[in-house]
């Protein structure tokens, strides 16, 4: 940022109104880099106001890309999260903290609308369509509930359409997944039983129903009655595994998530639903700030969209908000929650969990900002913040149908227009090397039309480089933007076992350590590569087979071997020698001529 649009940045702030609202920081493109909210806009941005140098993370980052502010005023403090909260969800800052709403986070549904109530997930609370029950912290979780519940409680997952047609039972049943009400398999009374049942599992009472399933099976075993035995041992089984992510269980049977948040911003959510620790939300405040301003950013995040407010949340500080915060949660809830920051006891010991799960996820979050991306590959490879990354790939099965993939990335994000395609002709067998050296020569040949990246990335190592540095000296390339990138390998030590980047004039690697910014990036780049070459490859070989599949007596086994004969080149096929061709596993002297007329009709 220029001084100029320094000093009047600064001097807006120092102009901020002494009213409850919100602030805007925008970039110099006009992009909302940051809302915030205060109970006193002008005693709330003198923060913004210093330096940047205090030591609180992005603070600096922050600074030095806002390029104006804007002041927007309420009438009371809740008006103010309200309003943050909306413009939160219209502008999408990439300095706010940003959680996923709750579309992303799956819901177990029972659909009671059917007389056989129906076990399924869900994205969505709808209203008269059941019971929900969640959100799980991922969708793992939510799957793997449903699953144990089917095999606990046999409810059905299909259709009401399946259900009303099917004539037997479906492989669920015969898996025990399903108790098979679509042919009768199970009386209403039992599946209602079994409803029942399921509805206090998701509601948190496993260990009741632990204990009735086992007074069933001890019951069932002494009237010799060993099938449902059998039955009642494996729902325990299940339910037992049901209960297993419940690390904690407290006394009191309440409702209640404990946030906590580390010094660098990492924070951890844990939601207790009747006293059990069911799941844990991570993620980081972009921007750190002192505890309680944190936490008044975090909570609005964490509870919007269809997020369930407990009664009960636990944090490390109150924020000056709290108040309107409270209200909110309130309006959110339908009814009063207790926001409180303990300063001993249980409660206290319950933080300090929280806080020590936020520093245990360190570096496990979303993706950074690109610009913070790019400062990090700046400084690793020793270039200038690059805006545009080209990594190409080199793919072929067994050293034959080699094909290559160059994509290119954006300011971070998949520019697909400028992705290219490659068929290798230079190099035999499994060469890399040469096949690296074609394909980079014929990238810079190309540069007029794509222009060159700021930086090209090679999937390989030592030799992958060292061919492209020879392609660039030959095309008359001076210091071209190149580095390998060598994927982490087993062995001893730690340049075994991580990612590594080559790059020119060093002999030893730079190691990628685990969950950095650069590192993400690099793996994301690299897989998006290989996706495009191998598709490629698939999808050329697949045209192969269409072709030959056109040849009366050429199945599936004689496709394979003449493929792979000709390496992938039909003329191969057209011009080969009946002899060789005879060889081969099932070719008779009829196909081999059916076969050499009809790539004549159809090959230039």
């Amino acid at each position: 940022m220029s001084d100029a649009h320094q000093t009047a940045f600064q001097e807006a702030l120092r102009r901020a109104p002494s009213r409850p609202g919100c602030y805007l920081f925008y970039d110099v493109h006009g992009e909302v880099l940051y809302v915030g909210k205060a109970k006193n806009l002008r005693n709330r941005v003198q923060v913004y106001r210093r330096d940047g140098a205090d030591g609180r993370m992005r603070f600096a980052e922050l600074l030095q890309q806002a390029d104006r502010a804007e002041f927007r005023v309420t009438d009371t403090e809740m008006e103010a999260v309200l309003l943050e909260d909306r413009l939160v969800k219209l502008h999408q800052p990439p300095l706010n903290v940003l959680l996923k709403d709750d579309k992303s986070f799956l819901l177990v549904h029972l659909d009671t609308r059917h007389p056989w109530p129906r076990l399924g997930l869900a994205r969505r609370r709808r209203r008269g369509s059941g019971e929900f029950f969640g959100p799980y912290p991922n969708s793992g979780a939510a799957r793997r509930a449903k699953r144990l519940l089917q095999k606990a409680f046999g409810l059905r997952d299909c259709s009401d359409h399946t259900l009303a047609n099917r004539r037997r039972p479906c492989l669920k049943h015969e898996v025990g997944l399903c108790s098979a009400p679509c042919v009768g398999r199970v009386s209403e009374d039992d599946y209602r039983d079994a409803l029942d049942g399921a509805r206090e599992v998701l509601s948190g009472r496993v260990q009741e129903r632990l204990r009735a399933e086992e007074e069933r099976m001890h019951a069932a075993s002494e009237n010799l009655e060993y099938e449902i035995a059998l039955r009642a041992r494996d729902r325990m089984r299940a339910l037992q595994a049901l209960a297993a992510p419940q690390r904690v269980r407290l006394d009191a049977d309440r409702d209640f998530d404990v946030l906590g948040i580390d010094e660098r911003g990492h924070f951890a959510l844990l939601e207790y639903r009747d006293g059990d620790w069911v799941g844990t939300r991570h993620g980081r405040v972009p921007v750190v700030e002192a505890p309680a301003e944190m936490v008044s950013e975090l909570l609005p995040a964490l509870y919007r969209g269809g997020q369930e407010v407990p009664p009960e949340i636990l944090v490390p500080a109150l924020p000056e908000e709290r108040e309107a915060i409270r209200g909110w949660l309130r309006e959110r809830a339908g009814r009063a929650v207790g926001l409180h920051a303990p300063a001993r006891g249980e409660k206290r010991a319950l933080v300090r969990l929280a806080e020590s799960n936020a520093r245990a996820r360190q570096g496990e979050v979303g993706r950074a900002p690109w610009p913070t991306v790019a400062a990090r590959i700046a400084e690793r490879v020793h270039l200038p913040s690059p805006a545009v990354v080209d990594c190409i790939d080199v793919s072929h099965l067994q050293g034959k149908e080699r094909v290559a993939s160059k994509v290119r990335f954006v300011e971070g994000k998949p520019d697909r227009a400028s992705y290219r395609r490659y068929i290798v002709g230079s190099g035999e067998g499994n060469d890399d090397f040469a096949a690296m050296h074609e394909i980079v020569q014929r990238v810079l040949r190309r540069r007029g039309d794509d222009g060159l990246a700021d930086l090209i990335v090679l999937d390989g190592g030592k030799g992958q480089l060292s061919a492209g540095l020879a392609a660039a000296q030959e095309e008359g390339v001076a210091a071209p933007p190149l580095i390998a990138l060598a994927k982490a390998r087993k062995g001893r030590g730690p340049v075994a076992a991580e990612e590594r980047l080559f790059l020119p004039g060093r002999s030893e690697p730079v190691i990628l350590e685990p969950r950095t910014p650069e590192r993400l990036f690099f793996e994301r780049i690299r897989d998006e590569a290989h996706r495009f070459a191998i598709t490629h490859h698939r999808r050329r070989r697949e045209n192969l087979r269409l072709v030959l599949e056109q040849v009366p007596g050429i199945g599936p086994a004689r496709r394979s071997a003449l493929l792979d004969w000709c390496e992938g080149d039909l003329r191969r096929l057209r011009d080969g020698d009946r002899e060789e061709l005879l060889a081969l596993p099932g070719m008779t002297a009829d196909l081999i001529d059916s076969l050499q007329a009809h790539l004549f009709e159809v090959l230039p």
